[in-house]
């Protein structure tokens, strides 16, 4: 931790026992989203102004004048056309940004326009420097972009996951968060929201080492400073215990446990986590019904809805990212597997039509940030995820207070995501290829796609052509791993989680023709 980084952990540091004083309640939570949703038009073009045509160096400042719509021609247009038809129209003008122009990976270019980028271009001014740091994937820089929560932000996120809670009926269950320690964000940000709402998990498992030498003084430094001064504002926040792939036993037992004294209980977790929890809970005959498990990181398919509801559990997709935070969660009267309330206080969505002359493409959402709070700002700009967008009203506590778009089918087209670790396909592609080509194989030599086990657990298949005849598979994965440890701390986690959970399968056979990529399409 530098010097500077220090200090901005201390100056930030210093809010923390002011955000615990404040629990967010139900009725706290219904009149911030009720608010967000009555305020949406006003609260984006609030947005726009602060942190879009008062920056003279934002990029959206750029594409949007070049689309010939300052702040004025916007304010018209929302008030003559509405949000989401105003975001339409831009998008139809050129004011949007794909994954890669989001990322910094490329320049931004339309007609007579290019602008040059870097990652801190889209970061959001008044939250930079908060206490808590995540690194999202993919951006120009090979570690990725760091990207900071503050309290604010935190207690913003908390209302809607305090109502999802509310929906589901387990507000005052049993609890654990089963997330890697940092530098993975996911662990120590669900603990923070669940402290917000005024509570601390039961228990918190790590899929990654806990011990003082497993982690940056940085990372050490989040974790006991969130004990200790919870412990002092009259919390008991759990200390991490490690339960990686080969022990989800552990999980299995404290949530049997917990059921003998709760007719319900909740964790939350990564896909592939739940799936070998309800793996252990199969093999060692323990019924788990009762327990609530809300899935993130990863698609919640019906073949994987299926196999975790073999153990008795119920589970519900929970869509959640590093750049906006709580993007939609699961309904509790939902019509599909994965069908999630949109939560459209905080964002506007629209599709975007990806059919190229390369082949089907999937329509990808294109998010704007309606909030200042938000680490990263977004203004019809893509994060690699695609699926349907819907709008039908609902009985449960999201929908009685107006949340009525709801998400589903989400899946993640230019990217990767398995045991809760993501990477960009375009990343995948050169460090596996280097490998290939240190093999002695051509770039036609090798293609890869993401394919699932009968039980839902995905494995990342690499087909690698026969001519190969002498390839060492086992030192062909390995150099793999290491070269995405060496990538920085976002590529070092996805090597050891991927590396334990022996994601890779090489698969010699020839790879198939694609429309332009070496992933072939995934199978769901």
């Amino acid at each position: 931790m530098t010097l500077g980084r220090l200090g901005q952990f201390a100056r930030h540091a210093a809010g923390f026992p002011r955000y615990l004083r404040a629990p967010v309640t139900v009725d706290s939570a219904a009149n911030v989203i009720r608010s967000q949703l009555d305020q949406r038009e006003e609260n984006f073009l609030r947005v726009a102004k602060q942190l879009i045509y008062e920056v003279p160096r934002s990029p959206y400042r750029a594409l949007l004048m070049w689309a010939g719509c300052d702040l004025s021609d916007l304010r018209a247009s929302v008030a003559s056309h509405g949000l989401d038809s105003t975001l339409e129209k831009l998008r139809d003008a050129g004011a949007y940004l794909t994954l890669d122009e989001f990322k910094a990976r490329t320049p931004i270019v339309r007609n007579g326009l290019r602008v040059e980028t870097v990652d801190a271009d889209f970061d959001n001014p008044f939250v930079s420097g908060g206490p808590i740091v995540g690194v999202t994937s993919g951006s120009r820089s090979a570690s990725g972009s760091r990207v900071t929560f503050n309290w604010d932000f935190m207690a913003e996120e908390t209302a809607y996951e305090v109502t999802l809670y509310a929906a589901h009926d387990v507000l005052v269950v049993p609890l654990a968060l089963w997330y890697p320690v940092p530098p993975g964000i996911a662990g120590i940000h669900n603990l923070l929201m669940t402290m917000k709402q005024g509570a601390v998990p039961e228990r918190w498992f790590s899929q990654s080492p806990c011990g003082w030498r497993d982690a940056s003084l940085e990372a050490r430094a989040a974790v006991e400073f969130v004990y200790w001064i919870g412990r002092a504002m009259g919390f008991a926040p759990p200390r991490p215990r490690f339960a990686d792939f080969s022990h989800a036993d552990i999980v299995v037992r404290w949530m049997a446990d917990m059921l003998k004294r709760s007719p319900r209980v909740v964790l939350r977790a990564f896909g592939s986590s739940l799936l070998r929890m309800a793996r252990a809970a199969l093999a060692g005959g323990i019924d788990l019904r009762g327990g609530l498990v809300f899935s993130g990181g990863e698609p919640l398919t019906e073949p994987r809805r299926r196999y975790i509801e073999s153990a008795g559990l119920e589970v519900y997709a929970r869509y959640v990212t590093t750049e906006i935070g709580v993007v939609a969660a699961g309904c509790p009267y939902r019509t599909s597997t994965d069908e999630m309330h949109f939560y459209s206080g905080r964002l506007a969505a629209i599709h975007r039509d990806r059919d190229t002359t390369r082949g089907q493409q999937p329509d990808s959402f294109l998010y704007t940030t309606l909030t200042t709070r938000t680490p990263k700002v977004m203004f019809n700009a893509e994060l690699g995820d695609s699926g349907t967008i819907a709008t039908r009203r609902c009985e449960c506590a999201l929908g009685r207070l107006g949340l009525d778009v709801h998400l589903a089918n989400v899946r993640s087209y230019d990217k990767i995501t398995i045991e809760g670790m993501t990477i960009l396909t375009a990343e995948l592609d050169g460090i596996i290829g280097a490998a290939v080509e240190r093999a002695g194989g051509r770039p036609d030599s090798y293609q890869f796609r993401e394919g699932a086990e009968e039980s839902g657990i995905h494995r990342l298949i690499i087909s690698i052509s026969p001519e190969l005849a002498n390839l060492d598979q086992q030192k062909f994965v390995a150099e793999i791993v290491e070269e995405l440890r060496r990538g920085g701390p976002r590529k070092a986690m996805a090597a050891e989680f991927w590396g334990k959970a022996e994601t890779f399968a090489i698969v010699r056979e020839e790879p198939r023709a694609t429309a332009g990529h070496k992933l072939v399409a995934m199978k769901r």
